[in-house]
């Protein structure tokens, strides 16, 4: 019994590793995203060798949750620009100027929105 006490805590002292509400994380993750495809144009860089693992994770997850909301988003944007490009947004998310404490008030829904539907 005392073993399963010591496990239920070290599970619950480690930070999540995606903060799915956070829309600083979004943006950041976004980040990744633009400086990863950045280099790769870069002669003599590799991008998947100078990419950590932490690093592909987030951008991973900033692709994956652009890539989900085009699929589930409103006609916005396809109806004023055409088809999405999820690399597009993402670098949109990456590049939106946004101060500490409104990264306190938005929702990830309407940074998405933002960037799906004001450009």
């Amino acid at each position: 019994m005392l073993a399963g006490f010591f496990i239920s805590l070290s599970v619950e002292g480690k930070e999540p590793p995606f903060r799915y509400e956070d829309p600083k994380f979004l943006q950041q993750s976004c980040q990744e995203v633009v400086a990863i495809f950045n280099k790769k144009d870069q002669p003599g860089t590799y991008a998947a060798l100078h990419t950590s693992m932490a690093e592909a994770m987030r951008a991973g997850y900033c692709i994956g949750v652009v890539q989900q909301y085009m699929k589930q988003s409103p006609s916005c944007y396809s109806s004023i620009h055409g088809n999405g490009d999820w690399f597009e947004m993402a670098n949109t998310i990456a590049s939106l100027s946004i101060g500490e404490e409104q990264f306190k008030k938005i929702q990830v829904s309407k940074l998405l929105e933002v960037a799906y539907c004001d450009r």
